[in-house]
């Protein structure tokens, strides 16, 4: 008896209504609390909300980052004995179409404007540096002929030191490796950021291949922590550096995020948890067009304004020092130290087994250095002179702490998706591109999805197909295209 043919075959039904989903769909994100982030960064942000209408927290997220990296260099909160820098590192989640890139660019746009200035004179100073050096070394030649080393030293010490290379001024960068940013640290200025609006080349770069990646994340939570790294290398010998700052703001996609999220190096290690986390509801479907440049406009002036004044202001440094930090130090008033012992213990109590927090305890462990952190970045957003931390300050810092939590919790829980679940949506996904009713292990071993084009991979996928009910085995096979298959998966359409 021949094979039945694939188009008398009829859909086996499944016993339960419809299939199930593969995992549990991520909760809808809260809004984003745009008025704490003070008077300076919070109308920033709601005027981008209003005129880009990308997702508020994309909006806050990205001012944020964006005030810290023009303040980091200032100053450093002392609590304690112990300083924490005012660097923050975000990460952003949003579909394609979100206009990342926008909000990026009207957030960026101060630094990107200084920096490129910074650049220019950089040309030139190189152009006159080049001359002063070959002038030096002409000298330098001269004074080495025909004299006793008595005569030559004495020469020399009129002469005076060789011309120094000027700083290289660059204040942006995106795909860079962690030998890039420590040389780009050793000769350029001591406060940098990794700024990227698609952070899939960022992460899927040399950086953060296998190969590299525990060293990267290992020598980016060190700056994190407290700006140091060192270079041991056998053609150039050793050298510690210390006063440096390094802000940070990943934008990226949800396929890449469930990547890094389910990655136990970027988990385990702690890189992620000293990140700000935001994955907003999508805004796509109610943006209409909102005729206003932001380039010029008067609501964004404060904020561009205060940036340009942080930027332009040179940091303290050490003594001696073309490019070590130095910052002053901002000290808790005595109210809101005590609101912050508080928000500590709190915090402690809600990582215990059963705690609010106790699935993402690599976060909210690191929460009351952050609140310090943001607390400071507000405080020099509203008062560059500022040396104290008061209550409002470290009030609004802890209600974008809070924010940040709830998102870690919402989204670390569900993002970290087992492979087998992974590999069965990819499938699935492709069945309903491709309009395939029945499928065969041979077309999606040939012509599927590239994670599963392997039989232990395939297996596992229809496996999970099967248990939520959207692959339904056609017990016998059948004959599709003209030629019999033993293996033959009903796919059930989505509703």
């Amino acid at each position: 008896m021949s094979p039945p043919d694939v188009r008398t075959v009829k859909i086996p039904r499944p016993q339960r209504a419809a299939p199930e989903p593969l995992r549990r769909p991520v909760p809808p994100a809260e809004d984003y609390p745009l008025d704490a982030l003070g008077d300076i960064l919070g109308p920033a942000a709601k005027r981008i909300h209003q005129v880009v209408q990308a997702p508020d927290a994309l909006c806050g997220q990205s001012i944020l980052a964006a005030a810290s990296l023009a303040v980091q260099s200032h100053a450093d909160v002392l609590i304690e004995g112990r300083r924490e820098p005012l660097s923050l590192w975000a990460v952003s989640i949003a579909e394609s179409g979100e206009r990342k890139s926008a909000v990026d660019q009207v957030a960026l746009a101060p630094h990107k404007q200084y920096e490129r200035t910074q650049l220019q004179r950089y040309a030139n100073d190189k152009t006159d540096f080049a001359i002063a050096l070959s002038a030096f070394e002409t000298a330098s030649r001269s004074v080495n002929k025909g004299k006793d080393p008595a005569a030559i030293k004495s020469a020399l010490l009129d002469l005076g030191p060789a011309p120094e290379a000027p700083i290289n001024p660059m204040l942006l960068v995106t795909t860079p490796t962690i030998e890039g940013i420590h040389r780009l640290y050793k000769n350029g200025q001591p406060s940098i950021g990794l700024f990227h609006d698609d952070a899939g080349e960022f992460i899927g770069g040399h950086a953060m291949n296998k190969d590299n990646r525990t060293k990267s994340v290992s020598g980016l939570s060190r700056l994190w922590d407290c700006g140091e790294f060192d270079r041991v290398r056998s053609g150039d010998g050793a050298e510690k550096f210390f006063g440096r700052r390094f802000a940070m703001h990943l934008m990226m996609q949800p396929v890449i995020a469930e990547t890094i999220l389910g990655d136990d190096i970027l988990t385990g290690q702690g890189f992620l948890a000293r990140a700000l986390l935001a994955w907003p509801s999508s805004t796509i479907g109610s943006r209409l067009y909102v005729d206003i440049d932001l380039s010029t406009d008067s609501e964004l002036a404060a904020y561009r304004s205060r940036i340009t004044d942080h930027l332009q202001t040179p940091p303290t440094l050490r003594e001696d020092s073309r490019n070590e930090l130095e910052p002053r130090s901002l000290v808790l008033e005595a109210q809101a130290k005590i609101l912050w012992t508080s928000i500590h213990n709190a915090l402690e109590r809600d990582m215990r087994d059963g705690g609010d927090f106790a699935s993402i305890r690599a976060w909210a462990g690191k929460a009351p250095a952050q609140i310090l952190r943001i607390a400071g970045v507000l405080t020099l957003m509203a008062d560059p002179d500022a040396g104290v931390i008061h209550t409002d300050a470290l009030d609004q810092a802890a209600k974008l702490m809070a924010f940040s939590l709830a998102e870690a919790v919402r989204i670390v829980g569900t993002s970290q998706v087992p492979t087998e679940i992974r590999h069965a949506e990819a499938l699935l996904c492709w069945c309903h591109l491709e309009q395939t009713k029945f499928l065969h292990s041979g077309a999606a071993l040939q012509f599927g999805p590239n994670v599963i084009r392997s039989k232990r991979a395939f297996d596992n996928a229809v496996i999970e197909l099967e248990r939520a009910g959207w692959a339904v085995p056609v017990d016998g096979g059948c004959e599709i295209d003209g030629k019999y298959r033993r293996r033959v998966w009903a796919i059930l359409e989505a509703e």
